[in-house]
């Protein structure tokens, strides 16, 4: 719009304000057009908060209709002290009974008594080599798997602190810890990192070259570990720790495994040992996976209800509608919303065919109600026709979860869907309304010129009038005054 402009000064009139008056009242269609695209913009945030709802509803009904749901499986052991478990969709519903004979353990052996920590050992530059294997029968064997590793010791880098730090720097399958035993006495503790009987621990002092040093428990000699040895004599640690497999009875039958986690002796069930003991074990159907499932569904289902119930409402009291009041877009997702629940499927059960019969139920406001203790009787009574009620169907027919998520992939589409189409149907409302409003801005424009240019013309004509006027009351004046002489 032009600025206005000082005017009115040959006449008198206040122009300025006039024209303000004036094109205050043309404008009016700017505020018609502002106040009607904030209605639109409040419609695309409405669609854009239900748009949300839906889709937190489609994940919801994914879920439920998921071909894992039936299938999941639950291993529930009575003392929960003595070991974990778990089971995949492999698993048979069964019962067992599990005794923890004993645990799987790696080697840990305690070297003799250092006075400090910061003395070195070795009298010249040598090496540690480390392998792990299994003893027994007198006998160690290195584990073919396991890649011995050999540790550089320089002479004057060779406290039990640096060796500690050395043998951890190395990745030789053990970690070293220093033990401060008390009256300033000081242990090398090393420990297999895993478990099993293959786990027992060699260790082997040698001298730079590689040439394993003499048995004489001397200089970095201290260090020897040989279980097939005799102590003082290359056998200069004292095992603490026994490695060995873990042990576990399953119905009496004995089973032996190097870690504590046991994945393959049930099938589908993995088994985590905590401690000597006896439980029975139950393995049976994941009831509570498909009551979690359906419990989330709804809701999900009753938040999207609420959401439109909300933005659709009209207050007879107040005679005041809400932002999506008698919206197309709106009343179809209701409809949508209401055909989810009017579902039904033919399943082998004649007792179960709708979701009522698995305890969801509609109420007076549209929203659904779950009663888990229902569900969990139909479960019981016949789970492969839930099963087919929910998610896989019967005689051809697809379950009420599929159906459902097949309507929630349409309403979400992103090429025809309702929010889709809706939405763009608004965003061109909002680009006409501009288009409208800088066409109006524009013929503001001229119109406050057309104005300025008649009223400049007014100005001046009754600055003329003015001007006549005073000259005419003059000249009057002068007659008269003629007249009286």
């Amino acid at each position: 719009m032009a600025t206005i402009t000082s005017s009115g000064i040959g006449s008198g009139l206040d122009i300025n304000s006039i024209i303000t008056q004036l094109m205050t009242i043309e404008s009016q269609p700017l505020t018609q057009l502002a106040t009607k695209e904030a209605s639109y913009q409040a419609k695309l945030s409405a669609f854009g908060t239900l748009q949300g709802a839906f889709a937190s509803l489609q994940s919801a009904a994914r879920a439920l209709k998921s071909s894992t749901l039936f299938s999941s499986m639950t291993a529930t052991p009575a003392d929960t002290t003595v070991l974990a478990a778990s089971a995949n969709t492999a698993a048979q519903a069964a019962g067992y009974s599990v005794d923890v004979v004993a645990l799987a353990k790696g080697q840990t052996i305690a070297s003799q008594a250092f006075a400090d920590i910061t003395s070195d050992i070795a009298a010249a530059d040598g090496k540690l080599k480390i392998e792990l294997g299994t003893f027994s029968g007198g006998t160690f064997t290195a584990d073919a798997a396991k890649t011995p590793v050999t540790i550089d010791i320089p002479q004057n880098a060779s406290s039990l602190g640096e060796i500690r730090d050395a043998i951890n720097n190395a990745g030789a399958g053990v970690t070293a810890r220093v033990i401060d035993v008390g009256g300033n006495q000081y242990k090398l503790m090393i420990t297999a990192d895993d478990t099993g009987a293959n786990r027992s621990l060699r260790i082997t002092a040698m001298d730079d070259t590689g040439t394993p040093l003499a048995k004489d428990n001397t200089g970095l000699a201290k260090l020897y570990f040989d279980p097939a040895a005799a102590s003082g004599s290359g056998k200069e640690f004292a095992v603490t720790v026994d490695a060995q497999d873990a042990h576990i009875k399953i119905n009496s039958l004995d089973i032996y495994r190097s870690s504590n986690t046991i994945s393959d002796a049930i099938t589908g069930v993995t088994l985590k040992l905590a401690k000597e003991g006896t439980t029975s074990l139950t393995v049976a159907k994941n009831t509570d996976a498909v009551s979690g499932a359906i419990d989330a569904f709804v809701k999900a289902y009753n938040a999207a209800n609420e959401q439109v119930r909300q933005l659709t409402a009209f207050n007879t009291e107040t005679l005041q509608a809400s932002v999506l009041t008698g919206d197309s877009g709106a009343r179809a997702l209701q409809t949508a919303l209401r055909d989810m629940t009017s579902l039904s499927v033919s399943t082998q059960s004649s007792s179960i065919r709708r979701f009522s019969d698995i305890g969801i139920t509609l109420q007076r406001d549209g929203s659904l109600q779950f009663n888990s203790a229902k569900l969990k009787s139909a479960l019981e009574a016949d789970p492969e026709a839930v099963e087919q009620l929910v998610t896989s169907g019967n005689a051809g027919t697809s379950g009420i979860a599929t159906r459902m998520t097949s309507m929630l992939d349409g309403i979400l589409s992103k090429e025809n869907g309702i929010f889709t189409s809706r939405t763009e149907g608004i965003d061109r409302s909002i680009a006409d309304i501009e288009k409208r409003r800088e066409a109006l801005q524009r013929r503001l424009v001229q119109i406050e010129a057309r104005y300025r240019k008649q009223f400049s013309a007014l100005d001046v004509a009754m600055s003329n009038m003015q001007q006549t006027s005073q000259y005419l009351q003059q000249q009057f004046a002068a007659l008269s005054s003629s007249s009286s002489s």
